[in-house]
């Protein structure tokens, strides 16, 4: 597609975490380490969140409103492995909200008493938008959102997160074929959607090459 994802470094992320509360810290806590989908999180009820298990299983999908039945893919339809350190956090969330029953969604809209979801755009616009503005990860001129690189930025969303986590795995030398199972891809080919290269990396990559090709006295920074 012609989506452009804006990608995060680490330090970002944490960033705007550490400008969040409950719930929004562990909605995006849980999309940015797992790569779950926006519309699977807010789909998800406690009762597929597996702590004997260390997953959580992603059975439908919450979109525009409406809840479906199934995922974007049959390879979406599956479990993610969840770390422990992330089942700490929603073992806190599910201590705190009132709608903590296995039939209860995680993430429950308290305006609807728990009946529904909440709304993702909704989510970014009032809480993940404004946080990453205040950490200085994004920007905002004459309505128009840049990068601290002054770039502008299309489209700034949880959507970014799962192409971020995508983009770390790669860059920490993971095999595509764990990247693919972790971000429940239908294909390996996903990679070269998800599967972006930070400026930095370029640099290191390129002075790599130029330590091995450049007179010994050069020093490559």
């Amino acid at each position: 597609t012609d989506y452009e994802a804006f990608i995060l470094k680490p330090e970002q992320t944490f960033a705007v975490l550490d400008l969040l509360v409950q719930p929004e810290y562990t909605l995006l806590l849980m999309v940015a380490a797992t790569g779950v989908r926006i519309s699977e999180a807010l789909a998800l009820k406690w009762k597929s969140v597996l702590y004997d298990q260390n997953s959580i299983r992603i059975k439908n999908s919450w979109t525009y409103g409406q809840m479906g039945s199934g995922t974007k893919t049959q390879a979406s339809k599956s479990t993610v492995p969840m770390h422990s350190a992330l089942a700490e956090v929603l073992k806190a969330w599910q201590a705190e909200t009132p709608y903590n029953k296995p039939d209860d969604y995680v993430f429950a809209s308290f305006k609807l008493r728990g009946k529904k979801p909440r709304t993702g755009n909704m989510i970014v616009e009032d809480y993940i938008r404004p946080a990453a503005i205040k950490a200085g990860v994004i920007s905002v001129r004459d309505g128009v959102t840049y990068d601290t690189a002054g770039n502008q930025i299309k489209r700034f969303g949880f959507h970014c997160f799962r192409h971020t986590l995508a983009s770390f795995l790669l860059a920490q030398g993971n095999s595509p074929v764990l990247i693919k199972n972790l971000l429940r891809w239908s294909k390996i080919s996903m990679l070269d959607v998800y599967g972006h290269v930070m400026t930095d990396e370029k640099l290191a990559a390129q002075g790599s090459m130029l330590e091995r090709i450049m007179p010994k006295t050069v020093a490559v920074q």
